[in-house]
């Protein structure tokens, strides 16, 4: 199920991200609640795609059972329902309830998602605190791990990877330059706390990292972390 990932992978520039649905609504939205958000666009279509590699086409793998963090307006979602097969399911968490309602929404009026809709579960919740079983074999998140405290980024990748199966796959991503940036326009505090955050994603990292591929046609770029759950008797 879980291709190669090179090290440093470069996209080149091929997708627009202007077709990501419910840009404005995304927008109004991130910035209403940006700690959480963590993004003033929604992922381009390459970013998604990137995201959703690990799920291979139905015909290439048995069923899978997916989980989704911290949806947002859809995009990544779209792309893994994309990608699911009749014996697939694909659960998503997204604790706002704005996103929720457009999700929602999307479900009942898009072909392309009404079409598989039977395989997917919206949850509105904090995957803390969501009732999901340790039995996924592909997780993608879209959450800001580094605009959390420290030990809320710890917690919060302890938990995703302890949904996954033995082997399980984990996908996330960071922007390009955030440390620079925090630096410029944040206190020393701020600045203290998102180098611990980061010292917190990099240890888990470096102990269960797979490889980083980069996303170029993103605003801003972005780096794609993926990492493998650890084998039962190493939990």
């Amino acid at each position: 199920m879980i291709p190669p990932v090179a090290c440093n992978d470069v996209d080149p520039v091929q997708t627009s991200s202007s077709t990501s649905p419910g840009r404005f609504a995304f927008s109004r939205e991130a910035f209403r609640s940006f700690r959480v958000t963590g993004a003033i666009a929604p992922s381009s279509r390459r970013l998604a795609a990137r995201l959703a590699a690990p799920l291979l086409p139905p015909q290439h793998r048995p069923p899978a059972r997916v989980l989704e963090v911290g949806a947002g307006s859809g995009v990544v979602t779209r792309e893994l329902a994309d990608r699911i097969g009749p014996a697939d399911r694909l659960d998503v968490v997204e604790i706002n309830p704005h996103y929720v309602r457009m999700l929602d929404t999307a479900l009942r009026t898009e072909f392309a998602l009404s079409a598989v809709a039977d395989r997917i579960a919206l949850h509105e919740v904090s995957v803390l605190d969501a009732p999901l079983e340790p039995r996924y074999d592909v997780v993608v998140s879209g959450l800001p791990f580094t605009n959390f405290e420290p030990e809320q980024v710890r917690a919060l990748l302890d938990r995703h990877l302890e949904l996954l199966v033995p082997g399980g796959h984990l996908t996330f991503f960071g922007y390009l330059g955030t440390q620079r940036a925090r630096a410029l326009v944040s206190g020393p505090t701020e600045s203290r706390r998102h180098r611990a955050a980061m010292e917190v994603e990099r240890e888990f990292v470096e102990r269960y990292g797979l490889g980083r591929s980069t996303v170029w046609w993103n605003l801003p770029p972005a780096h794609v972390w993926h990492l493998r759950a650890p084998a039962a008797e190493d939990r």
